[in-house]
């Protein structure tokens, strides 16, 4: 590949991207109403599933094990849960990239849903073993609102991409 194409092309808007991640992440932390409770949208998992469609030559698995690896730490859960989790979805946004973007956006929401419903499956089963944790039916709420949330998360995601100038090199 021509450097100075990768250049002219990447510009030096990469910076949206951890910012992204950056505030998906602040948004898993924060403290959500008692009333919410379950329904927390996977806010770093959409985050990541966008950009690993957009720009997959430059986020992929290594990327979401390493943002997974910090949210981890930032939860203090059980080292690795959350980068395994992550990189499952960046590996699921990297393999069907080229199909995912051509589904309508109705499409895509159920594929999060169901990759939402697998993180909320493989994170039960985890803390079921570590904490005694039963899975119970309100944890499926959060895969709902994870899905329900896409169009607003790729609308946003997808204006500051073309806003900032960043295309695909491919």
């Amino acid at each position: 590949m021509n450097t100075s194409f990768s250049r002219m092309a990447w510009g030096h808007r990469w910076w949206i991207i951890p910012v992204s991640l950056g505030v998906a992440m602040l948004l898993s932390i924060i403290p959500y109403p008692e009333w919410m409770g379950f329904a927390e949208p996977h806010w770093v998992s959409l985050v990541l599933f966008y950009w690993c469609l957009a720009v997959p030559e430059r986020v992929g698995v290594g990327t979401g094990w390493i943002v997974g690896l910090l949210m981890d730490m930032m939860l203090h859960t059980l080292f690795g849960v959350y980068a395994f989790m992550l990189a499952f979805v960046a590996m699921v946004g990297v393999l069907f990239h080229r199909q995912v973007r051509m589904y309508p956006l109705w499409q895509q929401c159920m594929m999060i849903f169901a990759i939402s419903a697998l993180e909320v499956l493989f994170l039960a089963w985890v803390f079921r073993i570590t904490n005694d944790i039963d899975l119970r039916l309100v944890y499926w709420q959060a895969a709902l609102t994870t899905a329900l949330v896409w169009p607003v998360v790729y609308t946003l995601l997808r204006f500051a991409r073309r806003r900032s100038g960043m295309v695909q090199l491919r």
